[in-house]
């Protein structure tokens, strides 16, 4: 059990013990949601440091490396097995005051047997159309959290819940992070070389995505050293074997020395080199969300899913980034973008100012922290809930 935090500033000391949380992240999914439900439980723990948080997986869904994962975010899970029955469910989930779901609503009948127990859900932007069919579901929650930049705006789908839902934005984790020139020294990187930072993480948007976009920030960053930057140093995060990044056409092998291949990383690692760098390449929204708050400069090549997408629209429409579509990413085009990223002025300045304030603006983590212990001051021990009973509007 990874104990996070308890009842002092929500008014919950007349329950006389400490507040029992359980977060169910997607099991089927990512890492992407055992990562944001530990970032809450670590949120929590500032907070608090006596409320208990357990993770438990759901066994009918499980995608085996989850369990690697939920360990090396510092949680030992539980499994909820398949074919469930009351007995089981209260065994898995009495002990608990709220549960924390991320993208597992599916689950939320269970509720029937522990019917004490409160329940919040992390929501993810929809990829076809979950929050449709999820209404029902959604409806019974205490508070739905969405936890995305407020500029991306919320989908029409949430309408029949707007009550329930709280916009935190991302749950980020970057107050701690040294400055620049602090994280490159525990890096061991030169203070002043220019530095470009891009994590393939095994071409998840698939190998065409992945293998045209490494070859386009590759031949940008050669152009760029060709073209006055001549000291200018390329690191490849997250990649898994060197042996992927052989073969890609318009990618040199064997790689010259001024590109460092490096495999996967801690958070706290992954957000140094976030810092560290001049650019940091993006495909995805966590990486997007890291950069803006540590106010590192965006280049986005944004990968193919309507979320991602839709930020980097926004970003873009604002002027807080630079993106590039797969169709235009081409290395002079990438070079362009990079010249503009490490040139000190006034347009990178600003442009840095706006991202930061477009995707820090929710209260993120902290904030979703309030609504979960807020929920659990309102359910007090013993005070029933009517299940499956609400309707929207």
């Amino acid at each position: 059990m990874d104990t996070a935090m308890s009842q002092a500033s929500t008014g919950q000391e007349c329950v006389g013990r400490a507040t029992r949380i359980m977060m169910i992240p997607s099991a089927s999914g990512g890492i992407g949601h055992i990562s944001r439900t530990a970032a809450l439980a670590r949120a929590l723990r500032r907070l608090d440091p006596a409320v208990e948080v357990e993770l438990l997986l759901d066994t009918e869904r499980l995608r085996p490396f989850n369990i690697d994962a939920a360990r090396r975010m510092g949680f030992t899970p539980r499994f909820l097995p398949p074919r469930i029955r009351d007995a089981i469910v209260r065994a898995c989930l009495d002990g608990a005051d709220i549960v924390v779901d991320d993208c597992a609503r599916y689950l939320l009948p269970l509720r029937q047997a522990v019917p004490r127990v409160g329940w919040v859900t992390l929501a993810m932007y929809p990829l076809h159309d979950e929050l449709f069919m999820d209404w029902p579901y959604m409806a019974q929650m205490d508070a739905v959290i969405w936890p995305y930049a407020l500029l991306v705006g919320l989908p029409e789908e949430l309408a029949a819940v707007q009550d329930e839902v709280v916009q935190t934005g991302p749950f980020l984790e970057t107050e701690g992070v040294p400055d620049r020139a602090a994280a490159r020294a525990q890096l061991g990187l030169p203070v002043d070389d220019p530095l470009v930072v891009y994590a393939p993480r095994s071409f998840p948007f698939g190998r065409e995505f992945g293998h045209r976009a490494l070859a386009t920030v590759y031949g940008g960053a050669e152009m760029l050293r060709r073209t006055g930057h001549p000291a200018l140093r390329l690191i490849l995060l997250a990649v898994s074997s060197p042996a992927e990044l052989r073969g890609i056409p318009g990618v040199a092998d064997p790689l010259p020395d001024w590109v460092e291949v490096k495999g996967v990383v801690t958070p706290a690692e992954s957000l140094l080199h976030t810092r560290a760098a001049s650019a940091v390449v993006s495909e995805g929204t966590s990486t997007m969300h890291e950069g803006a708050a540590l106010r590192t400069p965006l280049v986005l090549v944004p990968g193919p899913i309507p979320e991602v997408m839709l930020l980097a629209q926004a970003l873009d429409r604002a002027g807080a980034a630079q993106v590039l579509t797969l169709a235009k990413a081409v290395p002079d085009a990438l070079a362009g973008v990079f010249r503009i990223a490490l040139d000190d002025t006034p347009r990178r300045a600003a442009m840095l100012d706006r991202a930061y304030a477009l995707v820090t603006g929710g209260g993120g983590g902290a904030a979703a922290a309030h609504v979960v212990l807020e929920v659990a001051a309102r359910r007090l021990p013993g005070t029933p809930v009517g299940v499956l009973a609400r309707q929207p509007g």
